[in-house]
């Protein structure tokens, strides 16, 4: 389908505001984008004729945004387990909760959430749990983006890696998944964490994704305790661990890294490992504060995330930028930390990016046509000075009239266009039983 967006409002790369923008989009691509007075010298577009030409002068239009970091079939767990530290939610209340989950019921959480994400924006995201082909079904059907990893553990120092189930699983979902659905679905490889895993299996894992170049997803320094007893077992942190293995020779996303070390950002400085930043969560579960400034003074990409709807207890990316901007001048005194005119970069190139999807994430001449529309007319938005501020300051996932991944929408003025949301719904509540 071909579309034309004329008289976009637009947030460029750096950050500013910028007005007029005509958007040509063909397929699953952006043709050309730019401002009204350079579309005659423009022969990208000659003979275009757009199905549909939307008229944005009163929308903000941004690239599609991305969750770095998630949990999507969580949601079927959302305000189950709250207000305890992380290590007793999870071993005493997700874990157990999670032995109770079928296909099925994977399959529809995972639409929900995806649902979620689509109607605050979202057009991909990096997930890492179980149930993997149910996940990956949904994620083709509904039309987004996904970077799947299977959560590898082993807590059987004596294993040996070739006898993981969970690690040839991910081996075979490499296989059989990646590029899969118009290279729309990725597959990454996974260690859960420190804590729940062996130096055997860790190495294996960092070794197979050395040697095909695949991505990695890892949880890292979430909590004080995971750090200090990481350190106490292996005289090293979590980052210096996983390093030690070269697993960061693959390019890595870090969730949380709430704990690490100047050494430690020296290493993903160094090695590229994204550090994939879940505010939400992280106060949630009283898991601290992360040293985002520092991390961004040294050089480190930045990606937002939500972590899973158990933990936060909504799949909103804007939400989570918001909370990450103030948060940092609340606790470093200085209100200019985190600036909002940097702030969106956060969650679309540099997600894309550690997505190793160098084609998205910004709203440009040769880019996929991933696009997520405001309505600045609304009672939120009015007045706008400056785009980058109403966007991180006054809007919310509420206000996103359009979500586009490559060149399709996917949601329209409440409408999902992929999804069944009544009957999603009316599963979601169905499953949710057997845990009141």
């Amino acid at each position: 389908m071909k579309i034309l967006f004329k008289n976009a409002n637009i947030i460029d790369k750096n950050g500013e505001s910028l007005s007029d923008i005509y958007i040509y989009i063909d397929g699953e691509d952006i043709l050309f984008a730019d401002k009204a007075e350079k579309i005659e010298k423009s022969k990208k577009i000659a003979g275009f004729e757009p199905d549909r030409i939307i008229n944005a002068e009163n929308m903000l239009v941004i690239p599609g945004l991305y969750n770095a970091h998630t949990h999507l079939p969580m949601t079927i767990l959302k305000g189950y387990a709250e207000e305890m530290a992380l290590n007793k939610w999870l071993f005493d209340k997700i874990f157990p909760a999670e032995d109770k989950l079928n296909d099925i019921m994977v399959y529809y959480a995972s639409i929900w959430g995806i649902a979620e994400q689509i109607k605050n924006g979202v057009v991909s995201c990096s997930d890492m749990y179980f149930f993997s082909e149910n996940i990956l079904q949904a994620a083709d059907e509904s039309g987004v983006k996904l970077n799947f990893s299977r959560a590898i553990q082993s807590f059987d120092e004596t294993e040996n890696p070739k006898n993981n189930k969970r690690f040839s699983h991910a081996k075979k979902l490499y296989k059989n998944y990646h590029n899969s659905s118009r290279g729309r679905i990725k597959i990454d490889m996974s260690i859960h964490a420190e804590y729940t895993a062996n130096a055997k299996i860790i190495k294996a894992v960092a070794d197979f994704s050395n040697e095909n170049m695949i991505m990695n997803h890892i949880h890292m320094s979430e909590t004080k305790k995971e750090h200090k007893e990481c350190i106490e077992r292996n005289g090293m942190t979590p980052c210096e661990f996983f390093n030690s293995f070269n697993f960061f020779d693959s390019p890595t996303i870090a969730a949380h890294c709430v704990h690490i070390t100047e050494n430690d950002m020296e290493i993903m400085a160094e090695k590229g490992v994204t550090a994939a930043h879940c505010p939400s969560s992280n106060l949630k579960l009283a898991c601290g504060v992360a040293n985002i400034p520092e991390m961004i003074n040294r050089g480190i990409n930045i990606a937002m995330g939500t972590d899973g709807s158990a933990s936060n207890n909504n799949l909103d990316i804007l939400k989570e930028m918001y909370i990450a901007s103030v948060l940092q001048k609340g606790v470093s005194g200085d209100p200019a930390a985190m600036q909002a005119k940097n702030m969106l970069k956060y969650a679309t190139v540099n997600s894309a990016i550690a997505q190793g999807r160098e084609d998205c994430g910004i709203i440009g001449t040769g880019k996929k046509a991933d696009i997520t529309v405001f309505d600045l007319n609304s009672i939120e938005a009015v007045p706008v000075y400056d785009y980058s501020s109403a966007l991180l300051y006054s809007l919310s996932g509420r206000n996103v009239i359009m979500t586009m991944c490559d060149g399709k929408i996917l949601y329209e003025n409440g409408e999902f266009k992929t999804i069944d949301i009544e009957k999603v719904k009316y599963k979601i509540k169905k499953f949710s039983e057997i845990y009141k």
